[in-house]
């Protein structure tokens, strides 16, 4: 007569095969669907980079409105989409606002924008077309020279 002894932290040999009802409820944890909601979906593109982020650095009113102006325009706008681009301002009391826009490290426009919040909408516009043609040039470069030793920074 033998007799098992398995203590409740032990692990259960590896030649004994795992109950039915414990396989089928790893099989229920590890399911990509659930009746609870949708199934998972892999997205297309396999990097974790985080793209698709428009950062606010404005200050002012005026500042604040470009932004707004800006995001709006950008956000069906496919190649501004992808990108993750910060808007900032430094204020000036007696020529308003410098505006930037960037990503990383490269600056895409730049404009003096003044107290009036009408002018935020025009610069706004003419934001958007010079950053998509700025990004569509950077994206055409890289695709045309890659090299595997130096990151994307480092070619521009």
């Amino acid at each position: 007569m033998s007799l098992s002894l398995v203590l409740a932290n032990e692990p259960t040999p590896p030649n004994e095969p795992a109950p039915v009802d414990e396989q089928e409820a790893v099989d229920a944890i590890n399911q990509l669907s659930s009746p609870d909601g949708p199934s998972i979906q892999e997205r297309g593109s396999p990097s974790s980079e985080l793209t698709g982020v428009l950062v606010d650095r404005t200050i002012t009113m005026a500042g604040k409105t470009f932004y707004r102006a800006f995001s709006q325009r950008a956000m069906g706008n496919m190649i501004i989409g992808n990108a993750t681009i910060t808007i900032q301002e430094r204020p000036d009391a007696r020529w308003g606002s410098q505006l930037w826009i960037m990503q990383g490290n490269q600056m895409y426009f730049r404009t003096q924008l003044s107290p009036r919040i009408s002018e935020a909408d025009r610069a706004a516009e003419e934001a958007v077309q010079t950053v998509e043609e700025a990004l569509l040039r950077q994206q055409l470069s890289s695709a045309l020279s890659s090299d595997k030793d130096l990151g994307r920074e480092e070619l521009r």
